[in-house]
């Protein structure tokens, strides 16, 4: 054999792992509804629970279209509960006065704390996880001073909108955008250069600081969104308000097939096949009338497990 021919059967043998990896999120998806669906009894698909479905879909999807870019440079944020927690808590204050500018307030709120996750990480220079870690302690802490340490009830009139047609068409209108954005625009395209390689985007003529600066923004944004979810639901901000959200995230967009350490490799179809797979998960763990605890073990076992299948070990220094 000689070894042009090797570099062939090479060249065929990593097409096809990278092939059989890719299809690994659809794969996981598939067997994740068949379980749920048999060891539910066939409630996870019923009529009856589409609804309850709905709520865990807009849950899991809306944050990773936020996180996609985050995680596609390689970075992360631990705030997301914490920020969603406070928004929804100036969200309930002000809709007995104004719904629209409850709303309004939200997105300002979560924005200015997605900008402080940003200047602390990209321009103090604190890796984006200890910034972001002590960012939701003090956005927890806030909160249950906003609160009381109880909770504040919202204008029962967001109960008006919630709808199917509010919930999925808001998780289609934004996934659609971040599609747009993620796939087609210079600026997800140097995301993923950024993920890549900082120092090679930057030779390039990356604006790296900006671009790394701007997905925080989208982060926060994507916190409004499910303030103003949690808001619609319940009418109800709690101390609990987004609890679980970042490893939600984490977790859908691991699953979905984004590597740890961002790069080239992440796609935005991740972000709807992990969140969905994430839906599925939690909402089937409901069904199944399984403890909170229970469940965190679960999820945590999962998140170990996503973690060292997706880890690049070859591109440690990418990750901020």
């Amino acid at each position: 054999m000689n070894s042009t021919t090797l570099k062939k059967e090479q060249s065929g043998f990593k097409l096809s792992a990278k092939t059989v990896k890719s299809i690994v999120p659809f794969l996981g998806l598939i067997f994740i509804i068949v379980f749920f669906q048999v060891t539910t009894g066939g409630r996870l698909l019923s009529a009856r629970n589409l609804k309850t479905f709905a709520n865990y879909a807009f849950s899991a999807i809306i944050p990773c279209c936020g996180g996609i870019f985050l995680m596609s440079q390689g970075n992360m944020d631990y705030s997301l509960a914490g920020n969603i927690c406070v928004s929804a808590a100036l969200g309930a204050m002000v809709s007995q006065t104004s719904i629209p500018l409850a709303i309004l307030v939200m997105i300002v709120a979560s924005l200015t704390m997605g900008a402080i996750n940003g200047t602390i990480c990209i321009f103090l220079g604190v890796n984006s996880f200890i910034a972001t870690l002590g960012a939701s302690f003090m956005y927890g802490g806030l909160a249950s001073v906003l609160l009381g340490g109880g909770s504040i009830t919202a204008n029962y009139d967001f109960k008006n909108i919630d709808t199917l047609v509010f919930k999925y068409g808001t998780v289609l209108v934004v996934a659609v955008i971040a599609l747009i954005v993620f796939n087609y625009t210079s600026f997800g395209k140097h995301c993923r250069s950024i993920g890549a390689r900082q120092e090679v985007a930057h030779q390039a003529g990356v604006r790296v600081r900006l671009e790394r600066f701007i997905p925080f923004l989208i982060s926060g944004l994507a916190c409004a969104i499910m303030a103003t979810f949690t808001l619609v639901r319940t009418c109800n901000a709690t101390v609990t308000s987004g609890g679980n959200t970042q490893i939600n995230t984490m977790l859908g967009l691991l699953l979905g097939g984004v590597p740890f350490s961002g790069g080239w490799n992440s796609k935005f179809r991740s972000v709807i096949i992990g969140g969905l797979i994430m839906a599925v998960v939690d909402n089937g763990l409901f069904l199944l009338n399984l403890t909170v605890p229970t469940q965190q073990l679960i999820k945590g076992f999962i998140f170990i497990v996503a973690v060292a299948i997706s880890f690049d070990r070859e591109n440690t220094a990418v990750i901020k």
